[in-house]
């Protein structure tokens, strides 16, 4: 026997005061089946001439109409109209709303007598208590209403606990989930996309009127239309320019006019983007013609009028697609009968104002769209569905690109909770890049962009000791090894040794960019302190202004330590050999378990965020993990974070307000159809059987998965990242 659990009638309040328009469609029609009975028939949703519902009696008809809409008169008379238009005979109509509707008899008095028909009012008070009716009716609730109310159980129960949307939402979840996953990347994914772009920028060139474009000219035409593309085609371009122009390209190659050094568009190739252009377009004005036809079934009026409702619902959904794209294709894609997302009336609201349509106009206009996009999204044409599943796959591959506002604002929000030591490795590879050109300074221009995103970067005496060691390693070994033979020293037998900061050196010096050991060293602390304490002090001080750290002493990391372990731990590494000396070994260990001390301090560990923990050592330094697994099992986490994370989905990501600039572009245009045919069937079916997964947990599980995943893709050594760390200095 099933228990009847009743609903809070606070949360009833609550979810009727947020749900949706399609949302609280769904749930009156599950409600009023239950209440009413088997003559109730739902009939909302297909060519309903203005009924939600109707009931059979002795009498004739009862016709509903459910909404969350204000202006209760005015949408009764709207639907007694049409009614009446539809050819019905009214003679009761039933109006169901979430709204609080004052002194209900009167008005159903006031509009029975207008009418001359039965009008009976049943509005929120009503909904509340009859909820708890039966489980039928608490089941109404649940399926449709619940959702609204689940933002009150991420509510932080403490000062300074995070908060967000992200519960509520599967798009991070989906998209932490795909790229553990993914751990060879989506190089294939980028080459397609770039293939695509550079098509597209080629589209208008035309050797026999000696329209060419350099490859720069290119570059520059995608970045300007899709800005967030920069960091993600920009290594990929060159190589694609000559992959697209060899002969193993059939019917989409390109032509490359080396005496002009440009390339163009054959003229086969312009033909097969045109024949796709040409389709493309044809199914941009379908939809734009049988939107119109089925408003001139909803009301009369002049054909300028259905264009424009018919631009309306487009920019509608569109607007769906930028705010809620994942379970809007998800939605679309689905043979479960879900609803739509949650911000559709929103959407609607939000481009009514958008496009200025008049203020008397707007409660009509809103019933129109509402009315047409239920039929699209529930009875669809052939075309309709065609174009609602190109633009689905089209967002799909955005999303698992990165472009995608919510995706970055996560990104964004954790960066500003991170405390992260920086690993030695890290900070020499930044001084080797002292003369690189700016865009080749992978190390610096991570350092600088994570710093611009608010991650708070800590420089411990740990690890200062071990870039000063290093800094007078290079000393010893340049005087002894290159020193008397520096003259003849060439790039590649400079690129035989295993400092860093000597290869580094003599490329600078073979640019002339610098002229001997010491002034290059100057440029970190003075040469005559590299082998005294002054030379120490110099350094971090360095280290601190140029790249905007924190300093962390040994003695406050000893503080929160258990310095017997760390002893032993330092005993291992110099056992094993891992660590040339007592003092560089003890120093590791320090900081391994001072993550951890941290951690306990700053209770990272006793709360739970779909962000994950804050406090890492981020290096690209393996040896020492081979002796810390039983230190990561006793903790239940790991330690160290690869910097390619920082670099891939923080530093170097799109900017919000370029992607939503480039969704404003895309989805409206032919080539936001043809975008995604760019996806592969596998991804796109990969990202979309995430949701389902997503929608099967509590918003509580929601957070501990996201938390892990989140973990899990900050430590994953295995994964491989368009953006590297350790590429070898050019």
């Amino acid at each position: 026997m099933t228990l009847k659990k009743n609903i809070h009638p606070d949360l009833i309040e609550i979810a009727l005061e947020k749900v949706e328009g399609f949302a609280f469609e769904r749930f009156a029609q599950d409600f009023l089946s239950v209440l009413e009975g088997s003559s109730f028939v739902p009939v909302g949703g297909v060519k309903d001439g203005g009924a939600d519902g109707l009931y059979d009696c002795g009498d004739g008809r009862k016709y509903y109409q459910f909404t969350r809409q204000e202006n209760h008169r005015d949408k009764i008379r709207r639907t007694h109209n049409r009614l009446t238009e539809f050819g019905r005979t009214v003679k009761t109509i039933y109006y169901l709303t979430s709204r609080i509707i004052p002194h209900v008899d009167k008005e159903e008095d006031l509009l029975s007598d207008e009418l001359d028909i039965f009008v009976k009012i049943r509005e929120r008070k009503y909904i509340v208590s009859h909820i708890n009716d039966s489980i039928g009716t608490i089941n109404s609730y649940n399926n449709h209403l619940a959702v609204y109310t689940r933002f009150l159980s991420t509510i932080a129960k403490n000062e300074g606990a995070f908060t967000s949307a992200c519960t509520n939402d599967p798009s991070i979840f989906v998209f932490l989930q795909h790229e553990v996953t993914n751990r060879l990347g989506n190089r294939k994914l980028i080459h397609s996309l770039t293939d695509t772009m550079i098509l597209w920028a080629l589209s208008k060139t035309d050797p026999d009127k000696d329209i060419l474009m350099s490859k720069n000219e290119v570059y520059m035409k995608i970045i300007d239309f899709f800005p967030w593309s920069d960091t993600l085609i920009k290594g990929h371009l060159s190589q694609r320019f000559v992959a697209l122009r060899s002969k193993n390209v059939n019917g989409r190659e390109i032509r490359w006019y080396r005496k002009q050094q440009k390339y163009c568009l054959p003229y086969e190739t312009r033909e097969t983007i045109k024949f796709e252009n040409q389709h493309d377009e044809s199914l941009k004005l379908n939809i734009i013609g049988e939107l119109k036809l089925l408003t001139s079934e909803i009301f009369d009026a002049d054909e300028g009028v259905y264009q424009k409702i018919a631009e309306l619902c487009v920019d509608v959904i569109h607007s769906i697609f930028e705010k809620q794209g994942l379970l809007f294709s998800h939605f679309i894609t689905s043979q479960e009968g879900t609803d739509p997302p949650l911000v559709v009336s929103d959407c609607i609201d939000e481009i009514l104002i958008k496009c200025n349509v008049e203020q008397n106009l707007i409660e009509e206009y809103r019933d129109y769209i509402e009315s047409l996009l239920r039929k699209v999204f529930y009875n669809g044409s052939p075309n309709q569905r065609k174009y609602l599943a190109h633009l689905s796959r089209t967002y799909v591959l955005l999303f698992s690109l990165q472009a995608e506002p919510k995706i970055i604002e996560y990104f964004s929000t954790m960066s500003s909770s991170f405390k992260l030591f920086l690993g030695s490795d890290i900070l020499v590879k930044a001084l080797s890049e002292r003369y690189l050109d700016e865009e080749s300074q992978v190390a610096r221009n991570l350092l600088r962009l994570a710093s611009s995103s608010g991650i708070a970067m800590y420089l411990s005496d740990c690890v200062l000791e071990e870039v000063f060691t290093h800094i007078q390693g290079t000393c010893y070994e340049f005087f002894n090894y290159f020193s008397e033979i520096e003259s003849h020293i060439t790039r590649e037998v400079a690129r035989n040794s295993n400092k860093i900061l000597i290869r580094s050196y003599f490329y600078a010096k073979e640019e002339r960019k610098i002229g001997n050991l010491g002034s290059y060293i100057e440029q970190f602390l003075s040469f005559r302190n590299v082998h005294n304490d002054n030379g120490r002090e110099e350094l971090r001080k360095y280290l601190l202004v140029e790249y905007k750290l924190k300093s962390m002493s040994n003695y406050e990391l000893e503080s929160i330590c258990d310095i017997k372990k760390v002893k032993n731990l330092a005993a291992e590494m110099i056992s094993t050999k891992t660590k040339g000396n007592e003092k560089l070994a003890y120093n590791t260990a320090l900081l391994v378990y001072g993550v951890y001390g941290l951690r306990q301090r700053n209770n990272e560990i006793g709360s739970v965020s779909e962000y994950g923990l804050k406090t890492w050592w981020m290096t690209n330094q393996v040896r020492v993990l081979r002796h810390t697994e039983g230190i990561i099992k006793e903790k239940g986490s790991q330690y160290i974070m690869r910097p390619e994370y920082i670099l891939n989905f923080i530093a170097m990501s799109p900017k919000c307000e370029d992607v939503r600039k480039s969704f404003s572009s895309i989805f409206p245009s032919t080539f936001g159809i043809q975008l995604g045919n760019r996806l592969k069937d596998d991804v796109f079916h990969k990202v979309l059987s995430e949701v389902n997964q997503w929608k099967k947990y509590s918003p509580g599980r929601i957070t501990t998965l996201m938390s892990d995943l989140s973990d899990k893709l900050k430590t994953d050594r295995l994964r491989r990242y368009n953006q590297c760390l350790t590429e070898e200095i050019p």
